[in-house]
């Protein structure tokens, strides 16, 4: 089973509307678990729906398996520095 994204604090981004994200899936980066589909904007997606994790490629994540995200918990993104990044990431 795809974990879901059930928390996003990053408020700047299209995707989030009341802290949930409305993606259909998200991208979870390369060598930092960095939300790439994360696009910053003032207006937020009309659409209804749950997000889930479409791909990780974090390979130094516990919950990365052959590009899938296995975490057993529901996914939480929150902001990062300048980045909006995975905050389930546990490293290897």
């Amino acid at each position: 089973m795809v974990p879901e994204v059930k928390k996003c604090s990053v408020s700047q981004c299209f995707y989030n509307r009341n802290s949930e994200c409305f993606a259909h899936a998200i991208l979870v980066g390369s060598s930092e678990p960095v939300c790439e589909t994360f696009v910053q904007a003032q207006q937020h997606t009309p659409k209804n729906g749950q997000s889930e994790v479409g791909a990780c490629h974090v390979d130094q994540c516990v919950f990365n398996n052959v590009l899938s995200c296995h975490a057993c918990d529901d996914i939480e993104v929150k902001w990062s520095g300048s980045d909006a990044i995975c905050a389930t990431f546990r490293q290897r």
